[in-house]
């Protein structure tokens, strides 16, 4: 495999296309939308899901090849996306009234697209707890273009390189 160049429309396009080739997403390809590099809001937003009436937004971060990559990669950029997507939640987390009162409210899903360096350190940082209530995923994009996605309740762990990739490293 060839290793690619992964700017913020690469991380794009590749995270819109792991979601939209999901078995079992549902979520609907002309409804979806893809903000331009310098346009305002989410990067990615889909309508569908397993009710046809939940929202995934998600925002992406490209990987930085610059002198300072490795602080950029690990630290700025997952908190630079997660202020983001929160800046973003304009629902109420937790469901107020109904049977389901003080459940978190499942309608709207938040991601963040990231480089696997930041990816690793946003999984160890962000507390399970915390990205359950927020209904928080990572859409990990290696190198090679891979997309692992990483759900609320995978939060809170370290885990080692090969979790970021769908072969063995050596096979790379």
């Amino acid at each position: 495999m060839e290793r690619i160049i992964l700017d913020e429309e690469k991380v794009v396009e590749l995270v819109t296309n792991f979601i939209l080739s999901k078995p079992r997403g549902n979520w609907h390809k002309e409804k979806a939308q893809v903000a331009d590099l310098h346009g305002h809001g989410v990067d990615i937003k889909l309508v569908g899901g397993k009710r046809n009436s939940e929202y995934f937004l998600v925002e992406c971060k490209g990987k930085s090849y610059a002198k300072s990559a490795e602080s950029i990669n690990k630290q700025t950029n997952w908190m630079f996306a997660l202020a983001q997507i929160i800046k973003r939640m304009d629902t109420k987390r937790v469901i107020e009234k109904g049977k389901h009162k003080g459940e978190p409210n499942r309608a709207y899903k938040y991601g963040l697209g990231l480089c696997a360096e930041s990816a690793k350190v946003a999984l160890a940082s962000i507390p399970k707890n915390i990205a359950q209530v927020l209904n928080l995923h990572i859409f990990s994009v290696n190198d090679y273009g891979e997309v692992i996605q990483f759900t609320p309740s995978k939060f809170g762990k370290k885990y080692d390189d090969s979790k970021f990739y769908l072969n063995p490293i050596e096979d790379y």
